[in-house]
Formats: C-alpha cells, structure tokens, sequence
C-alpha cells in the first residue's frame, strides 16, 4: 500500500515501528538498531505478503478481535451461536480485516481505534469502541488495547495477538538455531475439533522453532506471560512481556513449516472454539458501559 497510508514511529533510540490502520490496524515492523548489526527486525516483513492483504497475513502482528482461531456451531465451520441465533464470524474474527481510524498521533506514538459498523454487526451484533495504542520508548514497543462495551446487553469476545517473530533475526544467524524460552505451564491438547480440551504438564524449556507446530502448540497456566525469543548466532533476542495482561491466560505457538522466516507466539485470553464452550468460561463477558484492558511490549535487546 502507499507509504503515504502507513503511520511509522520512532524515538531517539533509533527504533522504529511502522503500522497500517487500513489494513487492519496492522503492525507491520517493530526494528532497532543494535550493536554490530545496523537496524534489525524483530518482526517478519515482507512486501510480498502485504501486497496480498487479506488473502495473507504471514507478517507482522494482526490483531485478533472478536475471536481468536475458529469457532463451529450446528455444524457450520466459522460460525457461533448467540441467544440461539447462529452467526458467521471468521477465523480471527474481522478486526484484522478492518480499516481502522487513527485518533491521535506523535512521533512516537499512534492510538487506533474500530468502531461496530453495519459490516460488523451482520456477524457481530454488538456496539463497541476498540483501541490500541502503539508507543516506542527507549527502544521498547508497547501496546494498550482497550474495548468498551457500548451495548445495552453483555457482550462476549475474546482475544488476542499474532506476531510472526523474525527467525533468525539477522543473517548472521541460522533459524535452526534459535529457540523460545518458555515459562512453567499445561500444554492445552484439543479434541474434537475444539468440542474440549485437556492438559498436562509442560515444564519450563527451550522450544526449538524447528519443531513442527503446524497444527499449533496451545499452552495455558502461563507461569509467568513472557516469552523470550533467542537468536545464538546474532547475540539477539526478543523479550515479549504480557503481564499486564491477565487475562490473556493462553499463548499459541504456531510456524506453517519448519523452515518458514518466521515463528509465532501468540496470547490469547481463549482457546479455539470458545463460543461453542461457554462452560469452560474463556470467553470474555463484558457488562454494558464496562471497558477491558490489556498492555504488553517487545523489546529487541543483546542477549542477556
């Protein structure tokens, strides 16, 4: 798209960050400048696939809104049921697929926001105000997403974030060499097409991106809700913080392949198939006039 339809920020650190509000609200870069390397990305980008918006998304980091991976109902794939009416809503949901409005902007700094429309509330019945602010500030990328309800009934979602980290992240590096710190958690194993879930325990490790996560690692009972991606080979590594963000209680590690220039690490505040599962209470409810908020950054530092 047109340079002229990007918001990019910076700060005297030499980062920058570069985000498409037509395209969803789209992040598309997060790079530093770092030591013996010039400016680095710690995000995947590729032209290529912003060309093919929305056919593909494999860059960046989408916002997930109001559903994160696919939901089924009455037998209908990317359908929910809702106060017994069925609704067609896609994989992701259509935040992520939606122009979204700048509303305030400085040199480090952009606040997005996505409004219902008749285009939402065909599939989405609901009137909210969601926004996310991006601001870079000593080289570290923070985000705030905050949703209000501005519906007379609750209204139910769930969501997340979906960054396709850059592996390796120079190339002086190799991507068979780097892994992700992961915290003490359960490994979330899915049956039936996400009809439940069951758990067992998944030990702090290093999870090598050359394993095969195609059909996604699902993770819960997050320890700790960082994740640190570690490049050996270029001294470099990718601290993704989500404290501030409780109720992202999930994280998804998904690579189409083993050997694609990316790894994702997603959290999520419900597994998939949420709306069809409202027993195990995933979903978020949130009462009129209420707001949900959740803060995360990334930073691209030396290896610790």
């Amino acid at each position: 798209m047109p340079a002229s339809n990007l918001v990019q920020l910076s700060d005297s650190d030499g980062s920058l960050a570069v985000i498409a509000p037509e395209l969803g609200g789209w992040l598309l870069r997060y790079a530093r400048t770092m030591p013996n390397h010039g400016l680095v990305e710690a995000l995947h980008f590729s032209q290529t696939v912003v060309d093919r918006y929305p056919k593909e998304m494999y860059a960046g980091s989408p916002i997930l809104f109001p559903l994160v991976s696919f939901n089924h109902a009455q037998g209908k794939d990317h359908h929910y049921q809702w106060n017994e009416k069925l609704y067609a809503l896609p994989q992701h949901g259509f935040a992520r697929r939606t122009k979204w409005t700048v509303v305030d902007q400085s040199d480090a700094s952009v606040t997005l926001e996505l409004r219902d429309s008749d285009a939402t509330r065909g599939g989405y019945p609901f009137s909210f105000v969601h926004r996310v602010n991006y601001r870079l500030n000593a080289g570290r990328l923070h985000w705030e997403q905050v949703v209000k309800n501005q519906s007379s009934e609750a209204m139910p979602f769930c969501t997340g974030f979906h960054p396709y980290f850059a592996v390796p992240l120079t190339p002086k590096s190799e991507r068979s060499t780097c892994f992700v710190e992961i915290p003490d958690s359960k490994r979330m194993i899915m049956h039936d097409r996400g009809a439940s879930f069951t758990q067992k325990a998944f030990p702090s490790q290093n999870w090598s991106v050359q394993e095969d996560v195609s059909d996604t690692l699902f993770l819960g009972g997050l320890k700790k809700h960082e994740f640190v991606l570690v490049d050996p080979g270029s001294e470099l590594e990718v601290i993704f913080n989500f404290e501030e963000a409780p109720q992202h209680r999930f994280a998804a590690l998904w690579a189409k392949t083993p050997n694609e220039p990316y790894f994702c690490v997603e959290p999520w505040t419900a597994l998939p198939n949420s709306f069809s599962r409202t027993k195990d209470r995933e979903l978020i409810l949130l009462e009129p006039q209420r707001s949900f908020r959740a803060a995360m950054w990334m930073e691209l530092r030396g290896m610790a």
